[in-house]
């Protein structure tokens, strides 16, 4: 069986710093097989840095999915969350907003979701 590459956050921040104890070793694993995979998991803890460091996000993003897969996820899920982010989302909440469709139900107490159009069932309501 093919044995799958996956890359966790420390070897995409050691290649997207401009200065990084890992940045040579990083470069040299991705020069020696550049067939990477991500975790959605990984992308999720990269967003939280992102946003506590002020980091251009949807960029940083991009940039990740041009040299990494990702696996049983479509990249476009974490582009769009992006845009939830930029109007005051968490993370997490614009992860599930950009994961369903339109015609999903979201079960939740939190009334963001309703704020950006989606059907909601209210766990205050009775």
């Amino acid at each position: 069986m093919l044995q799958k590459r996956y890359a966790d956050t420390d070897f995409f921040l050691a290649l997207m710093k401009n200065s990084d104890w890992l940045k040579e070793k990083a470069k040299q694993v991705y020069e020696k097989d550049k067939n990477l995979f991500v975790s959605p998991f990984t992308i999720a803890e990269i967003m939280i840095i992102c946003k506590r460091e002020d980091i251009l996000m949807k960029e940083t993003l991009i940039q990740i999915s041009r040299i990494a897969k990702l696996e049983n996820m479509d990249w476009n899920i974490f582009f769009n969350s992006c845009n939830f982010i930029e109007k005051g989302t968490t993370i997490f909440d614009s992860l599930l907003m950009a994961l369903v469709s339109e015609n999903d139900l979201i079960i939740s107490s939190d009334n963001v979701y309703e704020k950006f159009g989606f059907k909601v069932i209210d766990l205050k309501k009775n």
